[in-house]
Formats: structure tokens, C-alpha cells, sequence
């Protein structure tokens, strides 16, 4: 303590009227660029297509970095060694990150999210194990609301590291629909009455155009795929009205959809007796 205050007064001792004008000068001179460096990088980002809340995050860092040198110049002029000075900044800044390292990842995930764009408010994507609506995407976390109604907050760093696959980028969705059929159904007939079924579905697009094909032959049946398409945010809805009027259609044109059954048979161990007779 001793040696702090001795060293505080060598350095009061050494102020001058002159040097804390100087001081003040160059504190001065040195907010005025900081302000004008903004609004021409306020200016220039306009220009860009980066998102809004980018664009403030990149405005926020340029005047922090501009007040560590402004506080470095300043003290230089104070007569205060730069060395020690920018010691106690980068050993400060390292516990400061140490201790928000989570959240500084999260940061870097949402501005890899802003500039890249993989995904965009509204579209209906499936990351990190969760598929649902895209509402908001924040510096830190990115909120999405699924089909049954749940509100979902997600790490952006949870995001970025992970698979994205976004459902509303092509602007269609495919609908695959498998079918057992008998094997006493004909193949011509078993695909007419699926694409009637695909027909009467008016959320179904017409190009391209709905397809059947057998696609395997199992046990008891032969199976039938339908490969049709309808616009993202009616796949769901789409689908449900096409396995109802699958079954419309085959029942239709009498069309058997097999089902597995088990044929049970107790036996007693003796034979049965003739006809007509009953056993003592």
C-alpha cells in the first residue's frame, strides 16, 4: 500500500496545469474522431445488407476499441507508463472473457447466423434435435415455436455448430407416402386409384407432378410409394388429407390393404375322436 501511494503522489507530483490541459485536449480531439469514425461506419453499413442488430453489435465494438485507445492516449500523455497500463487492460480483458466465454461463443454463433443466413424469420427449420418455426434470432439466443406450441430458446453457439436443415429455403416440401396392397390388386390398377387419391388433394402441386411406384415386395403385400409435392407451411395438413384419401380411393376401387393376423390352434395332446362319437 505504501509503495502505491508513494507512487501516486510521484505521479500527482508531476502534474502540471499543462499536462492536464494537454490531457483534456486529447481527451477531447480523441471523442470527436470516435464520433465521426461512427457515423461514417454507420454510413457505409447502411449501404451493406447486414442485419440491423449486426450492424449496431459492429457500431458498439468500434466505439469500445475507440475508448481503450482513447484511455491509453490519454494516460500516456498523464505520464502514466503505456506498458503497465496495457498489462492491466489485457490481463482484465482475459478474465472478462474467461468469465463470458459462454456467451461470447453464443455472440460469435449469432453473428455467423446474421451474416450468413441460413435461416430467416418465419422459416420452419430442424436443428439441434428441434424442428419448429424461426421467431426471433438474437446476438445470443435464437427463439423458435413448434407445431404442439412450445416456445424454445437455443444457444446460437448450439446452432452454428450444428446440421441446419431449413424446409422453407426451396419453398416446397416432398411428401413420401408408403402403401401395402394385396397381391391380387393389379399394378395399373393399384396406381390409378393412388393418383386419383393425389388429385383431390388441391394443396398438392401439379409440377411436378405426382408419381407411384412399387417400391417393394414384402410379406403380405406389395408396397406402393407416392412421391408428390405441396408448398412448406402446408406439408403437414397435405399429408394427413392424403392418407385419408388413399384409403377413399382404394376402398373405391375395392382394393384390399392386407393386415398380419395369427392363426391360433390348442391342441390337447390326443387325437380327436370319430365323428359322431364322444370320448369316455
Amino acid at each position: 500500500m505504501n509503495v502505491d501511494l508513494s507512487s501516486l503522489s510521484k505521479l500527482l507530483g508531476h502534474l502540471t496545469l499543462e499536462s492536464v490541459l494537454s490531457s483534456l485536449l486529447t481527451l477531447l480531439v480523441c471523442l470527436i474522431v470516435i464520433k465521426i469514425l461512427s457515423r461514417l461506419l454507420q454510413r457505409i453499413l447502411r449501404r451493406t445488407q447486414l442485419d440491423e442488430r449486426l450492424q449496431k453489435f459492429l457500431l458498439s465494438g468500434l466505439r469500445i476499441l475507440g475508448y481503450i485507445v482513447t484511455v491509453i492516449i490519454v494516460a500516456q500523455s498523464l505520464g502514466i507508463p503505456s506498458t503497465s497500463l496495457v498489462a492491466l487492460l489485457s490481463v482484465a480483458s482475459l478474465a472478462v472473457s474467461l468469465a463470458v466465454q459462454g456467451l461470447l461463443s453464443n455472440v460469435a454463433g449469432g453473428m455467423m447466423l446474421l451474416t450468413s443466413r441460413p435461416i430467416s424469420l418465419g422459416d420452419y427449420v430442424e436443428v439441434a434435435g428441434v424442428t419448429g418455426y424461426v421467431d426471433e434470432i438474437g446476438m445470443v439466443y435464437t427463439k423458435l415455436h413448434t407445431d404442439d406450441g412450445q416456445v424454445i430458446m437455443l444457444p446460437n453457439s448450439s446452432i452454428s455448430g450444428e446440421r441446419i436443415t431449413n424446409y422453407s429455403t426451396l419453398g416446397r416440401r416432398r411428401i413420401v407416402l408408403s402403401i401395402g396392397v394385396s397381391y391380387d390388386a393389379a399394378v395399373p390398377e393399384v396406381r390409378t386409384a393412388l393418383l386419383e387419391a393425389a388429385a383431390s388433394i388441391e394443396t398438392l402441386l401439379d409440377d411436378p407432378a405426382p408419381v407411384v411406384y412399387v417400391t417393394a415386395y414384402q410379406e403380405s403385400c406389395i408396397e406402393y410409394t407416392i412421391y408428390c409435392w405441396c408448398v412448406w407451411d402446408v406439408f403437414l395438413s397435405t399429408k394427413l388429407k392424403l392418407n385419408e384419401a388413399v384409403k377413399r380411393a382404394l376402398d373405391q376401387h375395392h382394393i384390399e390393404i392386407p393386415y398380419n393376423y395369427l392363426n391360433v390352434r390348442i391342441l390337447d395332446g390326443s387325437a380327436a375322436p370319430p365323428d359322431g362319437q364322444t370320448r369316455a
